[in-house]
């Protein structure tokens, strides 16, 4: 019996080494591209872009976003980090237009953007243990696919056009296993990814800075 009992502790010994093992892939849902979208992106802009008196409303209204993560843990400390999103916001201008012989300050220019970010990189994970958890920096490269709808309401025209926005840079963050912090050693188990800030240079606006660019909740596998 006590043999027994001993080789049932050491298969399933086996078997839980053998699942974080194979536990490599990670994928979870990212509400930083939510709040980036609805908050993060209106905020910082009409604190740059500041309308002009006699404006109702801001220039930038924030919409709605959703990304997705993968990663893919081809060493202990070391992943493979893809990433694709979508969100939405909302831009105008106001100027003076003249109508009939008439000034009147109003809006222009509206511009309806759609925003697919894609980015992939290496995630390179610094703790005691010897696993894919915790603080880590994440160099990357990137792309921003704008698809703009814009009106000219001075000219009553409408225009459909694309922009393609490529970049490099590094993010920081945390990612939290709390299964595994209190000895949880399943097979699949949820995290949290928190990014604190995401800093770079864009080829085409210059300096990037994101300040909480990742909020995601997932499952390991």
């Amino acid at each position: 019996m006590k043999k027994v009992i001993i080789f049932i502790l050491l298969f399933n010994s086996l078997i839980y080494a053998a699942s974080y093992e194979n536990a490599k892939h990670a994928v979870g849902i990212d509400f930083g591209t939510t709040i980036f979208s609805a908050a993060t992106l209106p905020g910082i802009a009409n604190l740059i872009f500041k309308h002009q008196n006699g404006a109702t409303e801001p220039l930038f209204k924030g919409g709605f976003g959703i990304a997705f993560t993968y990663n893919y843990a081809y060493l202990p400390k070391q992943a493979i980090d893809a990433f694709l999103g979508i969100y939405s916001f909302n831009a105008h201008y106001n100027g003076t237009m003249t109508v009939n012989g008439a000034s009147s300050y109003q809006k222009i220019y509206n511009a309806d953007v759609v925003v697919i970010p894609a980015s992939i990189g290496v995630r390179f994970y610094f703790n005691k243990s010897n696993r894919d958890n915790g603080f880590f920096l994440l160099p990357k490269i990137g792309m921003n696919i704008f698809a703009v709808k814009g009106k000219d309401y001075a000219a009553n025209k409408e225009t459909l056009s694309a922009i393609v926005n490529f970049y490099i840079s590094g993010e920081m963050g945390f990612k939290i296993d709390m299964f595994t912090k209190m000895g949880a050693n399943w097979p699949v188990r949820p995290f949290i990814d928190i990014s604190l800030l995401d800093l770079g240079y864009s080829f085409t606006h210059g300096i990037r800075f994101v300040p909480l660019p990742r909020l995601a909740i997932g499952i390991t596998f």
